[in-house]
């Protein structure tokens, strides 16, 4: 960073430096998905922006082998489908966002490092989900099986993480309601519960019972 950024970068004085370290209560973590970081091996950008200091590559797949799974295969339920008449032809399911690989080793990593790196601080995971389209019929969308797999999944990550010593002490899902996604709108929904947008009316989707179950 600092060759990068080089002066642009803000100095502090010994003083600011004693006032600033450590003096954060607790520290949160979005945390959604991994990817594989590269050197672009490019000389740095004349133009600056936040992208361009980072000076780095991503990358979704190493040797043709994705990092993780999008897509779920769901066919042991095809024939609940069926019986609603809903989704007949129904074969797969995936996260609508097409960045969002389901790699639960991902949340271990994350947490493990802010651990080893900061500390141990206190530490709150206060985004973590994925989206289904915004279009899919009412039906489809409380049959959220596929959300089930990725909070399972990326849950029992994170308490592997805690049984190594991260000092953990809060999770949020993201999100609890369908939302207006701030790229999206309504065509992404994240929620646990499914939010009719003509009458606002409220639905609890496969994955809030889940949960509810989970923690009981």
């Amino acid at each position: 960073m600092q060759k990068i950024v080089r002066e642009r970068l803000p100095k502090f004085t010994k003083s600011e430096v004693e006032k600033v370290k450590n003096s954060f209560d607790i520290l949160c973590l979005n945390h959604y998905t991994s990817y594989y970081i590269y050197k672009p091996h490019q000389p740095p950008s004349n133009v600056n922006g936040y992208q361009q200091d980072w000076n780095a590559g991503f990358a979704y797949e190493r040797n043709g082998v994705p990092i993780g799974r999008r897509v779920i295969i769901v066919q042991l339920y095809h024939k609940l489908f069926q019986s609603i008449g809903q989704m007949s032809n129904l074969q797969e399911m995936q996260a609508h966002s097409e960045w969002l690989y389901e790699v639960p080793w991902g949340m271990y990593k994350a947490v493990t490092y802010v651990k080893k790196r900061y500390g141990s601080p206190n530490i709150i995971l206060s985004e973590n989900g994925m989206d289904d389209p915004g279009n899919l019929t009412f039906p489809e969308s409380l049959y959220d099986i596929n959300r089930v797999s990725f909070y399972r999944s990326y849950l029992k990550e994170l308490k592997r993480a805690m049984d190594d010593g991260a000092n953990v002490t809060g999770y949020f899902a993201w999100s609890i309601l369908d939302n207006f996604e701030w790229l999206l709108g309504y065509t992404s929904r994240f929620g646990l519960v499914y939010v009719d947008h003509n009458d606002l009316k409220r639905y609890p989707k496969l994955s809030a019972y889940w949960f509810k179950q989970m923690l009981e």
